[in-house]
């Protein structure tokens, strides 16, 4: 694991973020037993430490990517940029949670999720480009971690019917077509794939977040969806298409 060949200071930042979340996740447990009763905080307070001790055991995997874009050298922390983008990632599991208690009522979770990840979505760029703390670390994850998010999201709003099922499936395609391209070109060039940003790909993601965030402060304030609905999965559609054929010329051109 690279975590034991590195600087003590990348380290020990490592591990005040680890022990940060669980704190975290302990408290929000606490709130959910006041909420929802002892069954439900046990379970929600197991599912989060799982999936949050997944991400910090691959974020020490790959603490040899803290290198910084413009200076190539090797970060003493984690810094903001990335440990907000960790954030959203690790808030697909609670953005699961808020549908299950949509689906009871209570659509509060739900939208609080969804707008603590709507933030670190705009604001871990922008802290990045700022701060000149662009590392290699967050170019590959970031797009990662707002597939894993906005995937469980649309499929979590979909099985409560607050969205359409083939909208669903279309965002999961739409996040999972780079991710298994980027795999195939690493088997069969034995090199990975260059990831960079490109409009299309910033459009779809800015169109499935408007998207996923819209429907669900709609079910939030009992507003009928069916007239920006389908303006909306129009722009999803055009968007992704967009970021599809996009994705699919660069890695021609990298081959």
């Amino acid at each position: 694991m690279q975590i034991f060949h590195l600087n003590d200071e990348l380290r020990a930042s490592w591990l005040r973020f680890s022990i940060i979340g669980v704190i975290g996740i302990i408290l929000a447990a606490a709130g959910v037993l006041r909420a929802y009763g002892m069954t439900e905080s046990i379970v929600f307070l197991l599912t989060s430490l799982l999936w949050w001790g997944v991400l910090m055991f691959d974020l020490a995997l790959h603490l040899g990517l803290m290198v910084n874009l413009e200076s190539g050298e090797l970060q003493s922390s984690l810094g903001w940029p990335n440990r907000l983008t960790e954030v959203r990632g690790f808030a697909a599991v609670w953005v699961a949670w808020g549908a299950h208690w949509a689906s009871q009522g209570s659509y509060l979770p739900l939208v609080g999720v969804f707008g603590v990840a709507a933030v670190t979505d705009l604001v871990d760029g922008w802290l990045a480009r700022r701060r000149h703390a662009s590392t290699r670390w967050g170019r590959l994850y970031d797009p990662f971690m707002d597939g894993i998010f906005f995937s469980v999201a649309a499929i979590s709003l979909a099985v409560i019917g607050i969205l359409p099922q083939w909208l669903a499936a279309l965002v999961t395609l739409r996040y999972a077509f780079p991710i298994m391209g980027g795999i195939a070109f690493q088997l069969v060039r034995r090199r990975t794939l260059r990831v960079r940003h490109t409009p299309w790909g910033r459009a779809s993601s800015a169109s499935i977040a408007l998207t996923v965030f819209m429907a669900a402060a709609a079910a939030f304030f009992d507003v009928p969806f069916t007239t920006i609905g389908p303006i909306l999965y129009m722009l999803v559609g055009i968007t992704a298409l967009g970021a599809f054929v996009t994705i699919l010329f660069k890695g021609i051109e990298q081959v």
